[in-house]
């Protein structure tokens, strides 16, 4: 072969490699569908590809002008669908014969024993883009592309072994951490630092949940769908009461490639998800609510929130409405009462404020005051 036809080939073959795939699979239509799960690229060329193969005219002249380009395949369709009857039939038949398909067969030679070349040493990705090459000059069946999903199932199985271990710890520790911001001894039970960096505990595993949910759905349209099992995985262990969690899981189940073994989690990751916090409803908020144990009512509300509850800002919404409401009401009852002289129903007053709005420094100012006044009246009074 001529190097300018080399180089041809070596520079433009690329530039056609999704097209030249298209029109593999598009001859093997009848196979087995082994090229489903392969890189979502080759199947968005395919309608172009068809529209260029089919309207291609089939001459001695359109067969050397594909050659001459690079494109092999196409050259061979062009030269194969001349017409017996056209007076550069024998012309075109030559040039398939001793030009064509002797390039052809060089590449299919040449991508077949790099491909072999590649998974040997590991390099499986390579491995996977050279067997789709030889699938392009390959003729009679699809086995080449059966290799080539055969390499991409390993790479999936690696994918979403590594990426299900890494993100099973992770939340494992997020979660655990829920159950860590307990006030250590000699803290205030009430401890507000401890209470808000629990808070920020809550936000964060809401955050992520959201965010996997986000990145599942992204995966799963790009094509990969052992990535978006990983993050539908997420979203289901940190939101578990989300309705639209297991529609999700299923989706991505559908989409995986047969073959690909989902990773069994640990016993201990097992037992770091069941420690996360017990799963509640919106009956059992409302209940609390109308049952004026606001308090307990919003701790509900956090964790139901959580886990994905439909109605979970619209109830912490009103719950933090109706806290604020009472802590204005107790606040001004323990002005009234201080005013009065009635220290002890001023500390009691302020005492509810501060535990309905326990960040407002109004009122754990006012309480403090208050407190420290009392005591030192009750020394005095111990000591007359």
């Amino acid at each position: 072969m001529p190097l300018l036809i080399k180089l041809r080939l070596n520079s433009l073959f690329s530039l056609h490699l999704p097209f030249l795939l298209v029109l593999l699979l598009s001859a093997c239509g009848g196979g087995s569908g082994i090229g489903k799960h392969m890189s979502s690229d080759i199947g968005r060329g395919m309608s172009a590809l068809k529209t260029v193969t089919f309207s291609a005219v089939g001459s001695y002249k359109t067969a050397l002008h594909y050659y001459e380009s690079g494109d092999i395949m196409l050259a061979r369709s062009a030269a194969i669908r001349t017409d017996a009857k056209r007076p550069d039939y024998p012309d075109a038949q030559k040039l398939l014969k001793e030009k064509i398909e002797p390039a052809r067969l060089q590449l299919l030679r040449h991508y077949r024993r790099m491909a072999e070349k590649e998974e040997q040493r590991g390099a499986l990705y390579r491995a996977k883009e050279f067997y789709l090459k030889t699938a392009t000059v390959w003729i009679g069946d699809d086995s080449m592309l059966q290799q080539a999903a055969r390499i991409d199932l390993i790479l999936r199985q690696k994918r979403i072994d590594q990426l299900s271990e890494q993100r099973r710890k992770e939340d494992a520790q997020l979660l655990d951490a829920l159950n860590r911001y307990s006030p250590p001894r000699g803290l205030d039970p009430k401890d507000q630092p401890m209470a808000r960096e629990e808070e920020r505990i809550q936000d964060l595993v809401l955050t992520r949940g959201r965010n996997a949910w986000r990145a599942a759905k992204r995966e799963l349209h790009e094509g990969h769908p052992e990535i978006a099992y990983v993050e539908a995985e997420s979203y289901l262990r940190l939101r578990p009461g989300s309705h639209n969690g297991p529609l999700l899981m299923r989706e991505v189940k559908e989409a995986l490639p047969k073959g690909l073994r989902i990773p069994q989690e640990s016993r201990q990751q097992r037992s770091k998800a069941s420690a996360s916090p017990q799963q509640v409803t919106a009956d059992q908020i409302n209940q609390l609510m109308q049952q004026d144990k606001w308090i307990q009512a919003y701790s509900y509300a956090l964790i139901y929130r959580r886990e994905g509850g439909d109605e979970a800002d619209a109830l912490l919404q009103s719950i933090n409405k109706t806290l604020k409401k009472q802590a204005e009401v107790a606040f001004r009852a323990g002005q009234m009462a201080f005013q009065s002289e009635q220290l002890d129903k001023a500390v009691e007053e302020w005492g509810k404020a501060a535990e309905l709005q326990p960040d407002n420094r109004d009122y754990t100012d006012s309480l403090r005051r208050a407190q420290e006044l009392q005591e030192r009246f009750r020394i005095l009074q111990s000591n007359g």
